[in-house]
């Protein structure tokens, strides 16, 4: 296909257009990640393999890293509560009384649990309604139980029947049934780890003074939004990679957790570190509206392939490895501040990626790697001007 700015696109097999093309719209080709795995995560006593979906190979990194640690130390205790997730009803409500609707409350909520059988049956069904009126609207904030899916779409319609319901027997205008991505499902990870376990050499004076670090960095991520934002951004970067490659929708979820770092009034991090009985803790705490059924999980095989990685597990679990592996990433962030700096382990990692796009033989990367190295200069240019430098000596 050729599209009108002159771009040819290369094939793209037809069978694969037509899978994609159930999920999106004006398909004309795919953009891939690379699926990474996460060795060994120790979540609640129980070891799972990770699918992470990622271009930044750092990532991946720092998570093994972090996660590495916390299995020396016994892995991670994390707990999920699946409350339910927050849908929205706005109504034109000049004239409105609040009485009367409280007294209909609870036909409403066996109404739409019984239209909505199928969700109860799994386990989920609408949970509450909060009712509040401000200047002429009125505002309902549904909470719905979606089982083991994300619900998103099961809230919306559930919404639209309330909608229709409520504004016959009020006789109000509806203005708007939307669910909201307002912190919800949050879910729980804490870590305990002994000094010696933050450094190779296992000494446990220097893991103490790196944990003291740790500690201050954690602190100034709760006092000073320019650290938690760059802190925050830290764990998404393994939160995001496992909620793409299970098909959940990440934008989602970095919209809430974004909004629960802004509760308190100052934007702050979502994690904290502490020491406690002598070892380091480290606690986060993220609302995770996800599910492990419904939405694009079934149809699409690539994000089969990550389940079948991951083992059957429920939505709580995912939650609960999925905070783990935020926590790792987070650790393995501070602790690189705390130490080498975080530069010198990404630029390993992009000396590696310069180096597989030079056209060279391995003995001449590997003098070219070493140049890098010493010298400090990491970008491709300055990768070909090497391999130039080298080849120009070999002559």
């Amino acid at each position: 296909m050729l599209l009108q700015n002159g771009i040819k696109l290369n094939h793209v097999d037809d069978d694969l257009l037509s899978e994609l093309d159930l999920l999106s719209e004006n398909v004309i080709g795919k953009l891939t990640l690379p699926l990474s795995v996460l060795q060994t995560a120790i979540v609640n006593g129980q070891s799972f393999q990770v699918p992470v979906a990622t271009e930044e190979s750092s990532v991946v990194a720092a998570a093994n890293h972090g996660l590495n640690i916390f299995n020396q130390n016994g892995g991670v205790s994390a707990k999920s509560e699946r409350t339910g997730i927050w849908g929205q009803l706005v109504f034109e409500a000049a004239e409105f009384s609040l009485a009367e609707f409280e007294a209909k409350k609870p036909d409403y909520l066996k109404l739409v649990n019984e239209e909505f059988a199928s969700l109860v049956k799994h386990g989920g069904g609408v949970r509450q309604i909060i009712a509040e009126v401000k200047a002429d609207l009125l505002f309902l904030r549904v909470l719905v139980d979606p089982a083991e899916s994300m619900g998103a779409n099961r809230t919306n319609a559930i919404l639209e029947f309330l909608g229709q319901k409520i504004s016959q027997d009020f006789t109000i205008e509806k203005l708007y049934a939307i669910l909201s991505n307002y912190p919800s499902q949050y879910t729980y990870a804490k870590v305990s780890l002994a000094f010696a376990s933050l450094t190779k050499t296992k000494d446990e004076k220097i893991g103490k003074k790196i944990a003291q670090k740790i500690v201050l960095l954690s602190k100034i991520g709760q006092e000073d939004p320019y650290r938690a934002v760059t802190n925050n951004k830290g764990i998404m970067n393994g939160v995001d990679a496992i909620l793409l490659a299970t098909g959940n929708d990440f934008r989602a979820v970095e919209a809430a957790c974004h909004q629960a770092a802004s509760l308190s009034g100052s934007y702050q991090s979502l994690s904290n570190w502490r020491i406690e009985d002598n070892k380091l803790v480290g606690e986060i705490k993220l609302p995770l509206a996800i599910g492990v059924v419904g939405g694009s999980i079934k149809s699409r095989s690539d994000v089969q392939v990550a389940y079948r990685i991951l083992g059957q597990v429920t939505a709580s679990e995912l939650a609960e490895i999925i905070a783990a592996v935020g926590l790792a990433n987070n650790l393995a962030a501070l602790l690189a501040i705390s130490t080498v700096g975080i530069q010198k382990g990404h630029m390993s990692l992009q000396i590696r990626n310069v180096l597989k796009n030079l056209t060279a033989t391995d003995e001449e990367k590997n003098s070219v790697k070493e140049l890098m190295q010493k010298q400090k200069r990491y970008s491709e240019t300055d990768a070909k001007k090497f391999l130039q430098e080298i080849r120009e000596e070999n002559n």
